[in-house]
Parts: structure tokens; C-alpha cells; sequence
């Protein structure tokens, strides 16, 4: 059996840029012996109030759907909203940019 090497110390960074540029010169496995946990966070697309009106009935649906599917009823509608302009889109024969 092979003897695993010793990790070199990783050296601590300002900003992300000097961390960017140390992992574009340097291979990971020479400062980690085990792969270790990664999280992601990713940015969701940037979003606009707007306000719309709609009657009680509408509304009062769109909570109950939501909730039946365990969503917030804002997020259902713009769920419902996306799948309405990709259907148009489609018929339409033109991409769509949602």
C-alpha cells in the first residue's frame, strides 16, 4: 500500500481574484488529501415588484393551489406566468427568454 503524501499548507488569500489565480497555477490534490464538502450558492435571476390586480376569487385559488403544492402563491404565479409565455412563444415559432 502506498503512503499518502502530506497536504501543503494552504496559504490564506485577500480577495477572491489572488484565490483565483493561486487555483489557476497550483493542482488541488497537492493541498487536500481527502476531497472535502462543497457548497454552491448560486445567484437567482434579479426580480422587479410589480403590482397586479386581481379579483379575491382569483387570488384566494391561486393560495389554495399553492399551498396544496406546498409553494408560496407569488412563486406558483410566476411559475403559472412562465409556462403562459413559453406556450405563446412556442406557438408562435420564436425562442423565449424565460
Amino acid at each position: 500500500m502506498r503512503k499518502q503524501a502530506q497536504a501543503k499548507t494552504l496559504p490564506s488569500f485577500a480577495d477572491e481574484d489572488q484565490e483565483r489565480r493561486f487555483w489557476d497555477e497550483h493542482d488541488p490534490s497537492e493541498y487536500f488529501t481527502e476531497p472535502a464538502d462543497v457548497i454552491v450558492r448560486l445567484k437567482s435571476a434579479k426580480k422587479r415588484m410589480v403590482s397586479v390586480r386581481i379579483d379575491e376569487a382569483l387570488h384566494d385559488e391561486l393560495k389554495a393551489v399553492a399551498a396544496s403544492h406546498g409553494l408560496p402563491y407569488q412563486r406558483l404565479m410566476r411559475e403559472l406566468l412562465r409556462q403562459a409565455l413559453a406556450n405563446l412563444a412556442r406557438k408562435e415559432g420564436r425562442p423565449t427568454a424565460v
